[in-house]
């Protein structure tokens, strides 16, 4: 699983992706959880972190723990994931049709 940031109408999102095999789909990815807006995400983990017990049981049936949301924080007060790539300057992957 990893994070995604992608940019609408000036506000920035995160969603937590996952790849999978999906038949009939051009992408292998699929979306496991949208944080919202970025700056507000950031908030909300931290209150996760704080009293885990308010952790979303949805992405505990994903198979997320504790060091995940420790990753995630770290990924996004550093802008590095935790493979060395830049996440601050992460491009969207949407295509724009003309």
């Amino acid at each position: 699983m990893y994070l995604e940031r992608v940019k609408a109408k000036g506000k920035t999102y995160l969603y937590l992706k996952k790849y999978c095999v999906r038949e009939f789909y051009e992408r292998n990815n699929k979306t496991v959880y949208g944080f919202g807006r970025i700056e507000k995400a950031l908030k909300q983990m931290y209150k996760w972190q704080q009293d885990y017990s308010t952790f979303p049981q949805e992405l505990k049936k994903e198979g997320c723990t504790k060091k995940d949301l420790m990753t995630w924080i770290d990924t996004l007060e550093t802008g590095i994931h935790k493979t060395g790539r830049s996440f601050v300057h992460q491009t969207n992957s949407v295509k724009s049709v003309n």
